[in-house]
């Protein structure tokens, strides 16, 4: 029977002695670990051992000592499974569990050398708790003898841990918040002229595991681009695109190209580019085009300003589709491209200011922004986000902006004093709560490389 030959190799702790009495001619040689996920690492580790005596004693972890020692989630795979599993390696003479205890130096292993009396005691090079186990080795009378992490080249070095992180991998997107220069990233609209924008990418970050999106408590039609998030991570992770052959540049035009595919009005580039780039830019929009302008601004800067920064969500259901329909009813006329001129300059002017550390002009040209957006579709507000915009500058806000196109969603304020703004905000207008926020800078490449 096939698997009688590797039960026969599984050793349990009263048969360590007789096996180093039948074999007192004999050098064994024995290594231990927990062997929670098998892989080629583990292979050459065992080779390298037995080359170096003449039987090999392979001793596996328990559960509880594993969980202690790794954590909750911790082993994987049963002991008896991996124990058995091990005895199947070729270079494996055999395996036993190791102790039921754990002592100082995370030493599992005390009463499997005393019963064994190895002669020698194999460890990797960057082991740790070497005193202690030397005195266990001088006592047993073993020589301990350590071997290196490496592999051949024609395998790829891996670790249990990193296999864990591929089978447990999501793919994550951040989300992005406008600071001015929205509608201006739309080619349809813009009729050949260029426009700038100026954004940043926020965490948390929202999630594709196993089909399923994770959006981190963000309300969707938050204005936040949500949406745009969630197609990145559903195209990125289709098994017919392939993004680590592709730069940034152009997956951020493959999802815009996919997104004016997947829609029935054409829409601008500054989320798509935004939330695959990461961290703050300002982008030059042209009719074919988006690229970052070269304004460069610390990460310094952009926390400083951050400090400052409220994002509310106004309980008010989102009814975008209203102001972008009134977008492109009112763009060619003489008011709507006032108002484009206006927002592409906004776009600019932020990133310039921002970099000079002028949050209160920062504060000044978002709340010009919002007007220039009203101008060129009344519906980005309506009376009950006016009356929260007037309050929250009454109560400490220098200036602010609704997210994307409005109509509902959340208002981005600066402030002095966060948590006060935040208080009034909420005693006044029971439906708002904040949406707490960090800035992002990774790329989404970075992000979701494995």
């Amino acid at each position: 029977m096939l698997f009688k030959s590797i039960a026969d190799k599984v050793l349990s702790g009263k048969d360590l002695a007789g096996i180093r009495k039948k074999n007192s001619d004999k050098k064994i040689v024995f290594c231990t670990g927990c062997y929670d996920i098998l892989q080629s690492g583990h292979a050459v580790f065992f080779n390298q051992c037995a080359e170096l005596g003449d039987i090999l004693v392979v001793g596996v972890g328990r559960d509880h000592i594993i969980t202690r020692l790794k954590g909750p989630g911790r082993p994987v795979n049963p002991e008896n499974n991996r124990v058995y599993l091990v005895a199947a390696f070729q270079d494996v003479d055999f395996a036993t569990l190791n102790d039921t205890e754990l002592s100082a130096s995370k030493i599992d292993f005390r009463e499997v050398m005393e019963n064994l009396c190895p002669d020698v005691f194999v460890l990797n090079n960057d082991d740790s708790g070497i005193r202690e186990k030397k005195e266990l080795c001088r006592r047993v009378g073993t020589e301990m003898i350590f071997v290196s992490r490496e592999v051949p080249q024609v395998i790829e070095p891996t670790s249990t841990t990193r296999i864990i992180d591929k089978i447990q991998f999501a793919y994550r997107a951040p989300l992005r918040i406008d600071f001015a220069g929205g509608w201006t990233d739309v080619p349809y609209i813009m009729g050949g002229k260029t426009g700038y924008v100026s954004n940043i990418t926020i965490s948390p970050l929202i999630e594709l595991k196993n089909g399923a999106f994770n959006f981190a408590g963000y309300p969707r039609g938050s204005g936040l681009s949500t949406s745009t998030a969630a197609m990145l991570l559903e195209m990125i992770s289709s098994k017919n695109y392939n993004s680590d052959s592709r730069s940034i540049a152009r997956i951020s035009e493959d999802l815009f190209n996919l997104e004016n595919k997947e829609l029935n009005w054409a829409i601008g580039r500054q989320d798509q580019y935004s939330i695959v780039k990461g961290g703050f830019n300002c982008w030059e929009m042209g009719e074919d085009y988006a690229r970052p302008v070269d304004i460069s601004i610390p990460s310094e800067t952009l926390e400083a300003f951050k400090k400052n920064l409220v994002l509310i969500h106004t309980g008010a259901s989102r009814n975008a589709q209203s102001a972008v329909e009134e977008v492109y009813s009112n763009h060619d006329t003489d008011q709507g491209r006032d108002a484009l001129n206006k927002l592409a300059g906004y776009g600019k002017d932020f990133a310039m200011a921002l970099q000079k550390k002028d949050f209160l002009r920062c504060a000044e040209i978002m709340e010009m922004n919002f007007r220039a957006q009203i101008q060129l579709a009344s519906a980005t507000t309506n009376e009950y986000l006016d009356k929260m915009y007037s309050y929250a500058l009454e109560n400490g806000a220098h200036g602010g902006k609704i997210a994307g196109a409005g109509g509902g969603g959340a208002f981005m304020f600066y402030c002095e004093e966060p948590e006060k703004l935040i208080l009034a905000m909420k005693e006044k207008f029971v439906d708002c709560f904040e949406i707490n926020f960090e800035f992002h800078f990774e790329d989404i490449k970075n992000l979701n490389a494995t």
